[in-house]
């Protein structure tokens, strides 16, 4: 086992520890979390695995792949951040806007 394997799989574990413990989330997002924490595991543990699924979907290497995933999955979490945020802006709005009303 190598030395960046020991350090990346207990990370993983770690970090869903921690988001189980401080963060109140629904079953689904606990569900994703842990699969993507069990699938990183994986990959650290196994590398050659996205070497074949990368060459399969057509892609150079692994690495490659890893990090079309890593980017596209952070604009979607952009997006969705981005969404909350403007939600709660707008209730922010109304919440003021009663209030100063009374």
């Amino acid at each position: 086992m190598k030395i960046i394997q020991v350090i990346l799989v207990p990370s993983f574990i770690l970090f869903v520890a921690i988001y189980f413990r401080y963060f109140q989330s629904l079953i689904l997002d606990r569900l994703v979390v842990s699969a993507f924490a069990l699938l990183g595991s994986l990959l650290v543990l196994a590398p050659d695995w996205s070497d074949r699924l990368a060459h399969s979907l057509g892609v150079g290497r692994g690495a490659d792949l890893v990090t079309y995933f890593g980017l596209t999955g952070l604009l979607f979490f952009c997006l969705v951040l981005f969404s909350k945020l403007r939600r709660l802006e707008s209730r922010l709005t109304e919440v003021v806007r009663s209030q100063t009303l009374e």
